[in-house]
């Protein structure tokens, strides 16, 4: 009895603390088909064919050419503008082409085509830690600007733009969005229960970068046992706190997460 009422008391203060935007809907998230399956390395493929436009903005440019000799990791396009991103080779071969090719989007694009070198051990390119705790913040932003980083939430926004604070204003809170509303979709939830680690480490850099006072990992409520978790593995030196959220969608849009966890609304038209 005493066990269950306990049991009951932990539930209600569960509810109380969950957090969620004013309507939205509730789809079957259909997660159990992929939820409990570990993280996997993609197997290498022969051909690898690679669109200079994966993202919002600017094609990349390329900086090789056919037949060159490529490394795994290496920069093979840098931004072409501000709102660009850089493209590395995801494996060690041969440039053998550069020319249109059919885009996921429905049209035809510029791509680069690589050809994977069938001997090569496919390690990565110069592949060591980075000493940011002895970086600026501009070197820092620099870096993944250069690292071709984008947002999956699927307009693949480039990265550095966003951490990018326009002149006079401050960034006072860094969200980190693991709602994860969209059904089947399970990768968020083991990012959390597998790479922990990586999520605190990543934190602590992008506070740096932005000089932010606070962190919020957002998650929501049919994933309590990673919730749990980071709480439990949260180091007492970062400022970071793991947020409830209502299983429903659109928990996920970056202005419906603002809205439940700091109760501010984000301008009509505006990031």
């Amino acid at each position: 009895m005493a066990f269950t009422l306990l049991k009951e008391l932990k539930h209600l203060t569960e509810i109380k603390e969950v957090k969620t935007f004013k309507h939205g809907i509730h789809p079957n998230d259909y997660k159990h088909y992929t939820k409990d399956l570990p993280i996997e390395r993609m197997p290498f493929v022969d051909e690898y064919v690679l669109p200079l436009s994966q993202h919002a903005g600017a094609p990349s440019k390329p900086i090789v050419k056919p037949g060159d000799y490529v490394y795994r990791g290496q920069l093979i396009a840098e931004p072409a503008a501000f709102v660009s991103a850089a493209l590395h080779a995801p494996v060690t071969g041969w440039v053998k082409a550069i020319e249109p090719r059919e885009h996921p989007g429905g049209k035809i694009s510029e791509a680069i085509v690589i050809e994977r070198d069938p001997h090569s051990p496919q390690t990565l390119l110069n592949e060591h830690p980075i000493d940011w705790e002895n970086l600026r913040p501009e070197e820092i932003l620099e870096i993944i600007r250069l690292g071709g980083f984008v947002g999956l939430g699927g307009a693949a926004f480039p990265t550095h733009v966003k951490y990018a604070v326009p002149e006079g204003k401050h960034a006072r809170y860094f969200f980190v969005n693991a709602a994860e509303c969209e059904p089947f979709l399970t990768t968020d939830y083991r990012i959390m229960l597998e790479r922990y680690d990586s999520i605190f480490l990543g934190i602590r850099i992008i506070l740096k970068l932005l000089g932010a006072e606070k962190a919020f990992i957002g998650t929501e409520t049919n994933k309590w046992d990673a919730i749990e978790l980071l709480r439990s593995l949260k180091p007492d030196d970062i400022p970071v706190e793991i947020i409830p959220l209502e299983t429903k969608y659109p928990q996920g849009a970056e202005k419906m997460l603002i809205e439940a966890v700091v109760h501010r609304e984000v301008p009509s038209g505006r990031l």
